[in-house]
């Protein structure tokens, strides 16, 4: 299974690492359905499991959660490039899911957090599109944010398909829209991210990400040069995939489950893909690209020499 239904030993363990209980979560839930409702820009609709999951993934933070479910909404509609047009059945799917892969592993570690594998399946960067990665990405976290159950994430990102096409593809401008998509919109609590198989020339990747993070998530970057020695003193063999030393099964299956997981969901990500914030009917202040992103004028029009 992509992702095998938490136990209640997991759950237990992601709300008391929250701060909150049963009656806190029912509380929380109600409020912010009943806060949508009030919201004459947002869709008023809303799953409560994903609710629950936003909930706890903002630190059970009621006014975070309200921040982070206008910015879902708003964003959707700033950079539709990358958080809208997400129909798995296209053929931009079947390309970008043939080329790359994100891929969140079945097993937790004993912090309960989900590692999650980015990689390349092709050397070859021809057809290869950060954009169409980033969606892919957000696809996944969409389908987590109705299944899965942990504290936080780790990612491994593993270069060692990653040419020096692949690396002029990847600009700061797509890593900031990364960046503010994974914490406005989708709440991302990162421990940690480490880099594997790491070419030379890489380091222009490395130092994007680091640009772009906020100071605490930029300290969290880890290197590891050569082999996997170093990663499994971070993260245990177990969780890891069989090309990594670890007994999770192969990135091949592993990504193909996740296909088919994706895939289940289309009727899903085609409805989404007609909400977004509706800014004439917004309380106060409008907003527009440079309140999302920090600066003034249109971020698809970011250009960095």
């Amino acid at each position: 299974m992509a992702l095998p239904p938490p136990s209640n030993e997991v759950v237990e363990y992601v709300r008391t690492s929250a701060g909150v209980n049963e009656k806190r979560i029912q509380d929380a839930v109600k409020n912010l359905k009943d806060w949508l409702k009030l919201q004459p820009h947002l869709p008023h609709d809303y799953d409560e499991g994903r609710l629950e999951r936003r909930y706890i993934w903002c630190k059970a933070s009621l006014e975070r959660t309200k921040s982070s479910l206008d910015m879902y909404y708003t964003i959707r509609g700033a950079v539709p490039e990358v958080l809208c047009n997400r129909d798995p059945m296209q053929n931009w799917f079947k390309q970008i899911t043939s080329l790359s892969y994100c891929l969140p592993l079945p097993r937790l570690t004993e912090e309960c957090h989900r590692i999650v594998l980015l990689g390349n399946l092709d050397s070859d960067a021809t057809n290869f599109n950060i954009l169409d990665v980033f969606k892919l990405i957000f696809m996944i976290g969409d389908v987590r944010f109705s299944e899965d159950c942990c504290v936080a994430d780790e990612y491994v990102v593993d270069m060692s398909t990653f040419k020096l096409g692949h690396i002029s593809k990847i600009t700061i401008t797509a890593m900031k829209k990364l960046e503010v998509c994974a914490m406005k919109a989708y709440s991302a609590r990162i421990k940690g991210i480490h880099y594997v198989n790491v070419p030379q020339y890489a380091d222009i990747v490395i130092n994007f990400t680091r640009a772009v993070m906020k100071p605490k998530i930029a300290a969290r970057i880890h290197v590891h040069q050569k082999g996997f020695e170093s990663l499994h003193e971070k993260i245990d063999k177990k969780v890891l995939p069989e090309e990594y030393g670890g007994e999770a099964g192969s990135i091949k299956d592993l990504w193909d489950t996740w296909k088919e997981k994706l895939e289940s969901y289309r009727s899903w990500f085609l409805e989404q893909d007609k909400l977004i914030t509706d800014e004439s009917k917004r309380p106060g202040k409008k907003i527009d690209a440079g309140d999302i992103f920090g600066f003034e004028g249109s971020f698809r029009q970011l250009t960095v020499d």
